[in-house]
């Protein structure tokens, strides 16, 4: 049937997204340049680690970048899915970052607390550690604001990563304040403390991949789209509803049953009524229907279990 219709899909090119990535690395590289200049004129090597910190954090933001721009893309004959799923290769990388600083971080925490540093120029590491501080507060939470309302789980994992990072400037403040009191040892165990308050709070970013790549869903979405579905005037039953995310859209497979005496026009127009109420209740979600002749009982393999022909047979 060739009649004109469309699809829900989710608009990966999403202005507001690009643009909260763009401020946040601009934000972001200011903050780096004042904090490595200032460590080069102070001899501060907590800032200096902060200010490379930052740094980190632009690269993440490119990575974003990258994201944002490659799951525009169409499908393909071999990704025929599209390129969503990038969305949490991109969330994995920004936690390898995260990581890969963090042990950076203890690494100069514990070589201070070895070696105790000398401080000088005192207020401009200060100065420094602020402006770290407002620039990681300010991206973290127009990040997380987008990011949430777009649905985009790499983009709030970078906020809660810029949250993080402004508690590494506030232990970078308070450690070269004390030090420079003449509490040298200070530095290096608020470093230290920092680092395993980033590691606890990574593993909630960490907890939320894992249930991304293993197609984990809240149960309450599935409830939500088979009630939208079952409202629909003319569906009869829906059953084996399968979700699971690809990237910011909900992949979403359902069988409706409808009247066995419905034309192939009919059941399609049902089909589309259904997409329409789903999709209204659940703005992310994409649908494939596969369309029941009645309610009579039959079975249909599930994932992970082999097909047996021996009860097609029985069916017939």
């Amino acid at each position: 049937m060739t009649a004109g219709h469309s699809h829900s899909s989710a608009h990966y090119g999403n202005k507001d997204a690009v643009r909260a990535v763009v401020v946040s690395a601009v934000a972001l590289g200011i903050a780096a340049v004042a904090e490595i200049t200032s460590s080069i004129v102070s001899g501060s090597a907590s800032v200096l680690a902060d200010g490379l910190h930052n740094s980190g954090d632009v690269l993440t933001s490119f990575i974003l970048l990258f994201t944002f721009a490659l799951v525009r893309r169409p499908a393909t004959r071999r990704f025929s899915s599209g390129y969503g799923r990038f969305e949490d290769v991109a969330t994995l990388l920004i936690i390898i970052v995260i990581i890969a600083t963090a042990a950076v971080a203890a690494a100069e925490s514990v070589a201070k607390l070895i070696h105790p540093a000398t401080y000088s120029n005192i207020p401009l590491s200060l100065g420094a550690a602020v402006v770290g501080v407002i620039a990681n507060l300010g991206v973290s939470e127009y990040k997380l604001r987008v990011g949430r309302g777009i649905g985009s789980e790499s983009l709030e994992a970078d906020g809660i990563h810029s949250r993080i990072d402004a508690l590494v400037s506030a232990g970078a403040f308070a450690g070269i304040g004390l030090a420079g009191l003449g509490l040298r040892i200070a530095d290096p165990i608020l470093g230290i403390v920092i680092t395993f308050a980033i590691v606890y709070v990574l593993a909630g970013t960490v907890k939320q991949l894992f249930y991304r790549m293993m197609d984990a869903v809240d149960p309450t979405i599935v409830d939500e789209i088979t009630q939208a579905a079952e409202s629909v005037s003319g569906v009869l039953r829906v059953h084996d509803v399968r979700v699971r995310w690809v990237g910011r859209e909900l992949v979403a497979v359902m069988h409706v049953a409808t009247d066995p005496k419905s034309t192939l026009e009919e059941a399609h127009a049902l089909s589309m009524r259904v997409e329409d109420a789903v999709c209204h209740e659940v703005p992310a979600a994409r649908l494939e229907i596969h369309m029941d002749p009645g309610t009579a009982h039959h079975h249909h393999a599930v994932v992970g279990e082999a097909l047996d022909h021996n009860h097609q047979e029985d069916e017939k």
